[in-house]
């Protein structure tokens, strides 16, 4: 009787073990992952919308402050470029590369879902629509804009 007492408190150890490890756990990962992803530096994309191959997007930068805009607005083109975000991968295999930018950086999603004004706009736009250019092809066509100023692409 008294092994049968040991063997269902061992078994009841070893199932309160289990059941209460990952939970605890579970929770601290997630602020974990949330506060390196918030602190990253990473641009990522929360949102984005296609007009006639032209790409609006709205852009987190994952930092408290954007240092050298200029730096991270050609960083943010090349990387739509490169199509290499992590939450957003664009198809491209349809309609191909966008033939326009037009992106609002926040940064952080908290500032988006608080309605914020945006840290900065970027636009990468052509003059010339009429010969189907796009970002990936022909950037040598398009013009960068930060917050209406144009800016040096490369």
């Amino acid at each position: 009787m008294e092994r049968k007492k040991r063997l269902f408190s061992c078994a009841l150890l070893i199932l309160g073990i289990v059941v209460v490890i990952p939970h605890t756990t579970k929770g601290s990962v997630k602020e974990q992952e949330d506060y390196s992803e918030e602190k990253s530096g990473i641009p990522d994309v929360v949102s984005s919308a296609v007009f006639d191959a032209n790409y609006n997007m709205v852009v987190v930068a994952n930092s408290d402050k954007i240092e050298g805009k200029e730096g991270f607005a050609r960083t943010v083109v090349h990387m739509c470029q490169d199509n290499s975000f992590r939450s957003v991968k664009f198809s491209t295999d349809i309609r191909g590369y966008p033939t326009g930018l037009d992106i609002s950086v926040f940064l952080s999603r908290k500032d988006v879902e608080e309605r914020k004004e945006p840290a900065c706009k970027i636009e990468f736009k052509t003059d010339d629509f009429s010969k189907g250019y796009n970002i990936k092809d022909n950037p040598d066509k398009f013009h960068l804009f930060l917050d209406e100023k144009e800016i040096e692409f490369y």
